[in-house]
């Protein structure tokens, strides 16, 4: 299993060829990504399709990835699927025009970092707000027995001896 840093990516070259590119990644690997994750376990599998479109590298991306996240309503794992799909255009300047529907990637064609651009594309695909589906086991503190726990307390009356303090 290649390691997320691999040898940048000619994608120019690659796009002239019609190539099809096909990596798996450690999500461990991914530091960014890592800190969003419950446990940084697991693969992703990326599928960079290239072809030229007016002379520009394009292509699209596809991923897929088992995560686990937490869930921000009960805070306990849960296991995701992350899919991803893109039409990329790799241009190195502004004056390039691309078709509206491919995602500009700015820099050198000839220089793409694959793993980067995972990363970027798994980070999109991440929940706003990772909760457990409806019907799914989501864990939630019973609510009862935290009432009960804040309506036990004796209330606290610390100016309750002044009245006689002052009837004297």
């Amino acid at each position: 299993m290649p390691s997320a840093r691999e040898p940048l990516l000619d994608a120019h070259a690659e796009a002239a060829q019609g190539a099809v590119i096909e990596r798996e990644f450690a999500l461990s690997g991914f530091t960014r990504l890592r800190d969003r994750l419950a446990a940084p376990e697991g693969l992703v599998r990326a599928r960079l399709s290239l072809r030229l479109v007016d002379g520009v590298a394009a292509g699209e991306i596809e991923l897929t990835a088992a995560v686990t996240l937490e869930c921000q309503r009960c805070l306990q794992p849960m296991a995701r699927e992350l899919r991803s799909e893109s039409e990329l255009a790799f241009v190195a300047g502004d004056a390039v025009r691309v078709p509206a529907e491919y995602e500009v990637i700015a820099g050198d064609p000839k220089r793409v970092d694959l793993a980067a651009l995972v990363e970027d594309e798994l980070l999109l695909a991440l929940p706003a707000i990772a909760r457990h589906a409806p019907g799914e086991d989501c864990r939630l503190p019973d609510a009862g027995a935290a009432v009960e726990e804040a309506a036990e307390p004796a209330m606290r009356r610390p100016f309750a001896g002044l009245k006689d303090l002052l009837n004297h």
